[in-house]
Parts: C-alpha cells; structure tokens; sequence
C-alpha cells in the first residue's frame, strides 16, 4: 500500500514538472503576433459593434488579417507632403517629406496635422508612386489641424472611426509615409484632469506606445478606420481624436471655410477631478462646474443665456454630461446658429435654458 501511494505521489509530480515545463514552453512561444490575435480577440468582445461614417465595420478575426486589410485598403489614402523645393533630378527623397495625411473626399481634400510650411504654391503632396500639386490649404487654428485640395480626382477615401471610443491595450496602425506604418497601443484616455477647460476647445488626448519615427502621422484602428493624429510631446506620444476637428472639415465642406460654435464658458470637468469639496460638487460626480477667469465670457452665447460661474451644467440637449463625454465633446456634434437646451445646477435648484450657440 505505501508504494503504491510512493508511486502516485512520484507520478504527481512528475506530472505536475512537466505541466510546469509545458506552460513555460506555451508561455516563451507567446510572440508579439499571438499577444496581437489576443488583443484582436479582446477588441471583439468590447466592441461588438463599432460604427463610421458609412455603416458597421468589419472587424479582423487575427491581426495578420488586420494587416492585410489595412495594407490593401487604408493604407492606400495615406499621402506624404513635401515642399516643391525638396524636388531633385531623381525626384523628392523620402525623409523630405514635411507631413503626412489621409485623403477624406474623392475629389482631393486631404487632412494633415500642423505643417512648418502652409503655403499651398510651396507644397506637392504625393498620392501612391504619383505627384500632385496643392491647389487650395486652409489652416483651423483652434485644433491645428490643416485641410489641403489637390489636383486629383477619383481618390480612395479614408473611413473614419472613434479615437474616444479606444481603450487601454487597443491595438493601431500609425503610417508614417506612404506605404509604410509601425504598430502602436493605446496606454491612456487623457481628460486633462483638475484643469480649467474651455467650452470651445477640444482637450481630449489619448496617450500611445510606439516606435513612430516622425514629427506627426495618422493613426488608424484595426478596422482600418481613421482616428486621429499622433505627435511627440515631450517623452509621449499623443493622439489627437479627429473628432476634435470634424466639425471644422464639415463645415469647410459645407460653407468652404472652418467655423466653429461658441457657448462661451470656462469649466472643471467634474468626472474628472478629485479632491475638490462637497459643497461644491452639490452631489453632482459629472457635469461642468462653470468657472475659471474668466467663468464666463462677456458677450458670449451663455453670458446672454445668464450663466454664471457656479453653476454646474449637467446635460445638453437631454444627454448628459459623463465620464465618456464632458461638455466640449458635446458640442463638437453642433454647428454655429443651433439652439441648444442646457439643464444646469444654479444653487441647487435645477434649471433648463435654451441657448443660442455663436460662431
């Protein structure tokens, strides 16, 4: 009896070495590729169902189905820009390229985040193995976002997705020229937190891992899809959401120039700050706590609305203002002339004002 059970505890452990072998063996062949399928798979399970401005995407069932799809299909609207001085004999070299950016109409609006040189009789934008003269650039101050026109028609065009919408660990594509990208992960949603933001500038940044080489380039998920700008800023690279600056190419390409909506208010994003009091926060965990210098602007669509610094706005047009979506983001679906309802705390008692936004 005793060697049997001698026997069986030798073969437990025998079995248990050589499990412990196996799972370190299983645990080594884990290369970047198999941690890329994981991270494909674990995107599925959080969005079951991610939209553009077209329709349901198709997401990859592993990322090298990713990459292929992103090599035969996004990757095609990405453009290089360079200054025309840049051309020699043999052509423009590679690293003179100033910029890159992504095709957004057919028939040649381009996007690209700030350039050194905006001068559209300075600049050729090279679409695939071709070259294409700048017809017409329009710079948006406020997200430095730079639209350009070529002269070319029948273009593939970018789809767009939502850079609000990642999460920590989501895998992307940055392109750093035409034709080449590096892989990048998503390690922050970066709200700016216990900062004074302002109603009429976008403040959302999404911090990245990569290995890009280059002063700026678009970054798309693995659905191919466009989600914004990534640039170094001191030791991190930061994604801009290109839904900072949708708004202005809409309106560009609806009234041929960039006009922005105006509420007019400076503000703490509430779910986004700690440590301040309750008698400030009046219960609220979300919201906008209108103040700063100043809390409102004179003149502006929400000084006539009679905003005052204290109040806190809960929600616009019936949404509320959470730890998704604060109330800058809000404002980037509306257009200069819209009217909007705003339901505000004003001492604790709850209000609804109507608000004509300014341009």
């Amino acid at each position: 009896m005793k060697k049997l059970l001698k026997s069986r505890v030798v073969h437990v452990v025998v079995l248990s070495i050589a499990l412990g072998t196996a799972s370190g063996i299983l645990a080594t062949a884990m290369t970047n590729s198999y941690l890329s399928d994981y991270a494909v798979q674990l995107n599925q399970f959080t969005h079951p169902l991610q939209l553009d401005a077209v329709g349901p995407k198709a997401f990859p069932n592993s990322y090298a189905e990713a990459i292929a799809h992103f090599s035969e299909g996004s990757l095609t609207s990405v453009v290089s820009l360079f200054p025309k001085s840049a051309k020699t004999t043999y052509g423009f070299a590679e690293d003179t390229a100033i910029g890159t950016g992504v095709i957004v109409t057919s028939d040649g609006w381009i996007v690209a985040s700030a350039l050194p040189t905006a001068s559209a009789d300075t600049l050729v934008v090279q679409i695939k193995d071709q070259i294409f003269d700048v017809t017409r650039i329009v710079v948006d101050p406020l997200t430095q976002t730079v639209f350009l026109k070529c002269a070319a028609n029948n273009l593939p065009v970018v789809g767009f997705g939502s850079a609000f919408d990642l999460s920590v660990g989501d895998q992307l594509f940055v392109s750093t020229h035409v034709n080449q990208f590096t892989q990048a992960s998503v390690i922050q949603q970066n709200w700016q937190q216990g900062t004074i933001l302002s109603s009429d500038v976008p403040s959302r940044r999404v911090i990245l891992a990569t290995n890009m080489i280059g002063a700026s380039a678009p970054a798309f998920d693995l659905s191919g899809s466009f989600v914004g700008f990534v640039s170094k800023k001191d030791t991190q690279f930061v994604l801009f959401p290109f839904e900072n600056a949708l708004p202005s190419l809409n309106a560009l390409l609806e009234k041929k120039d960039v006009v922005h909506p105006v509420l007019g208010v400076s503000y703490l994003d509430l779910a986004h700050t700690v440590g301040i009091s309750d008698a400030m926060r009046r219960g609220h965990q979300t919201g906008a706590y209108v103040t700063g210098r100043p809390a409102v602007r004179k003149g502006s669509p929400a000084a006539v609305a009679q905003i005052v610094e204290g109040n806190i706005i809960t929600a616009l047009n019936g949404q509320e203002l959470d730890q998704t979506r604060g109330l800058n983001e809000r404002l980037l679906s509306l257009h200069a002339g819209d009217k909007i309802s705003l339901t505000i705390d004003r001492g604790g008692e709850k209000k609804t004002i109507d608000v004509v936004l300014g341009e």
